[in-house]
C-alpha cells in the first residue's frame, strides 16, 4: 500500500467530500437508469435506441466510479494543513501579490496539487496555484515585502508579496 499523503487545507478537505457526496448520488442514478435499461432488455425490448441509452450510462458510470475512487484515494490519505509560520506563505494561504510589469495587484491561493486535480477552490477573482507550480513553490516561505521572481518562457516575471491570509473558508 502506497504511502502517498495529500496535504489539503480544510477547505479543500470538505469541498473533496462534498463533491465525493454528489457524485456517489449521479453514480446511484446512473446506476438505476442502466438497471431500468437492463430490464427493459430483458422484457424483449431491444431496439437502437435502448443500446446506446445503455451504452452512454455504462460510460457515465464508470467515469463517475473512476472519480469517485481517485477522491476516496485522496481523502483515506488526507491530512490537514495547519500553518506553522503565519508570517511566511504556506499552502492554504491567500496571497496578495503586485506584479512589476502590470502595475497591479492581483491575488493567488496556494493550495496542493490535489486540490488543483479535484477543483476543489474553483471560484471567482483569485487564481489557484499548486504548491508545486514554479509561482507556487517560489511562494513558499517567502514574507510580505518579499520579491519572487519566476522564470517562464516568455522571461522573468517579478512580484511583490504584499499580503498573506488563509484562505476563507466559506
Amino acid at each position: 500500500m502506497s504511502d502517498e499523503k495529500f496535504v489539503l487545507t480544510q477547505r479543500g478537505y470538505e469541498q473533496i467530500k462534498q463533491q465525493l457526496a454528489e457524485l456517489e448520488d449521479e453514480a446511484k442514478n446512473e446506476r438505476a437508469i442502466l438497471g431500468d435499461s437492463l430490464n427493459d432488455k430483458a422484457g424483449g425490448d431491444d431496439d437502437d435506441a435502448d443500446v446506446a441509452v445503455e451504452f452512454d450510462s455504462r460510460r457515465r458510470k464508470e467515469r463517475m466510479d473512476e472519480k469517485i475512487g481517485h477522491l476516496r484515494y485522496i481523502l483515506d490519505r488526507a491530512e490537514i494543513y495547519e500553518d506553522p509560520d503565519p508570517e511566511r506563505v504556506n499552502t492554504g494561504e491567500r496571497v496578495t501579490l503586485w506584479d512589476f510589469e502590470a502595475h497591479e495587484e492581483f491575488q493567488l491561493d496556494v493550495v496542493s496539487s490535489a486540490e488543483i486535480t479535484a477543483r476543489t477552490n474553483v471560484g471567482p477573482g483569485v487564481e489557484d496555484a499548486s504548491d508545486n507550480s514554479p509561482i507556487g513553490k517560489a511562494l513558499l516561505g517567502k514574507r510580505i515585502g518579499d520579491i519572487v521572481e519566476i522564470e517562464t518562457p516568455n522571461g522573468v516575471n517579478r512580484y511583490t508579496v504584499r499580503h498573506i491570509e488563509p484562505i476563507p473558508f466559506d
